[in-house]
């Protein structure tokens, strides 16, 4: 659509995981969302959708000429399929930014699914029958979308193979890394040893983050530990408890290695970054991926990464990381042993790890989303 460039675009953003939800969404929808309003420059005219129970956390965070609309709580699902078209229309709304799921009808807005993967698609063994169905409705309604992005290019083919969207109707946008993500020396001692007591972390350990379920691998992990070549070295799991955690503390007590893996749960995500930073190894197996932000934050970090060479992990990680047959237990401790035991390139991986991070910030993030807006909507 053709519109006077100086006229401003009334841009809706569905923003209800900005201060709760999945972690991995409410990660990517804040950071997006606060470089989004800094990048704007008065092109767009901004309104947040938010539910009401954040209502107050709202309006102390986002800053005056932010127009905040707030839904009521219901599930993600119904609310982008049915409330927001109907409050987007009332508001006048012209360009509607949906997370995962797009609207049931448009009422005349232009609609763009945002979708973080459909990993689904390929995998269903990694989901239950009821994630299955749920998530059933993405494929359905993003056919009904205006637009589609999603996070890599291998989630683009997976969304066309899948007959989802088009080529020419789906665009890319990667993640960004949070700034918070440092190296340890930008930490001061006292903060470190606060942490390092609060979740009982070791001195030197292997870091793995995200959701406890199979589909993470975190199996395979456990028993590369017992065939690392430095029995003191650790593990740490930081993430939610899932359906396969009482699998694995099986594995945890038939390798003996109680004393040597350490559960933390969900942590807030201001101890996540130093949690990161102390970490001598960060390990990623998972079998399926949409994209695969840990490995990058813990490259931040300074901490070399071990990551699995499936889906879209080689594309996102590059030469920086090492990758992994997640499939081979022998071989995700093999490569673990080579950089515990070969300071040079141990060394190698830190360096190459930091500088292939510099490629993904939020602030590329929000004006890569911003400019194929402008492509796809105003020109």
């Amino acid at each position: 659509m053709k519109l006077d460039l100086n006229s401003k675009i009334k841009l809706g953003i569905d923003a209800k995981w900005f201060f709760e939800g999945p972690p991995s969404g409410n990660m990517v929808v804040k950071n997006l969302v606060d470089e989004i309003i800094r990048n704007n420059r008065g092109r767009y005219d901004i309104y947040l959708l938010l539910t009401q129970k954040s209502k107050a956390q709202a309006i102390a965070h986002f800053p005056a000429g932010i127009n905040l609309i707030f839904l009521p709580n219901v599930p993600n699902l119904l609310s982008n399929m049915l409330i927001i078209p109907y409050v987007a229309w009332k508001h006048n709304i012209e360009v509607m930014l949906f997370q995962n799921f797009s609207s049931l009808w448009s009422l005349g807005l232009y609609t763009i699914a945002y979708i973080h993967d459909v990993l689904f698609l390929d995998h269903p063994q990694y989901y239950t029958k009821a994630e299955l169905l749920y998530f059933k409705n993405m494929k359905y309604l993003a056919a009904r979308a205006d637009m589609i992005i999603t996070i890599s290019g291998t989630e683009k083919e997976r969304l066309v193979k899948n007959h989802v969207s088009s080529e020419n109707k789906t665009a890319v946008v990667y993640h960004g890394i949070n700034d918070h993500f440092k190296t340890l020396s930008s930490y001061p001692l006292q903060q470190m040893d606060d942490v390092a007591r609060k979740y009982n972390l070791p001195g030197r350990y292997l870091l793995c983050v995200g959701r406890v379920n199979i589909r993470k691998n975190l199996i395979s992990l456990v028993k590369a530990l017992a065939l690392i070549d430095d029995p003191a070295i650790k593990l740490v799991i930081v993430g939610e408890q899932g359906s396969i955690n009482s699998q694995i503390e099986d594995h945890i007590e038939a390798g003996n290695l109680k004393d040597r893996v350490v559960f933390t749960g969900h942590v807030p995500e201001e101890d996540l970054y130093l949690i990161y930073a102390r970490a001598t190894i960060f390990c990623f197996p998972s079998f399926a991926e949409g994209f695969g932000l840990p490995p990058l934050e813990a490259m931040q970090c300074g901490v070399p990464v071990v990551v699995s060479n499936r889906t879209a992990m080689p594309e996102v990680c590059g030469d920086a990381a090492v990758y992994i047959d997640p499939d081979s237990t022998f071989d995700i401790a093999h490569k673990i042993n080579n950089l515990l035991n070969d300071v040079d390139y141990y060394r190698q991986k830190v360096t190459e790890g930091i500088n292939h991070a510099k490629n993904f910030t939020w602030e590329r993030s929000a004006n890569n989303l911003l400019n194929i807006i402008d492509n796809a909507y105003v020109n």
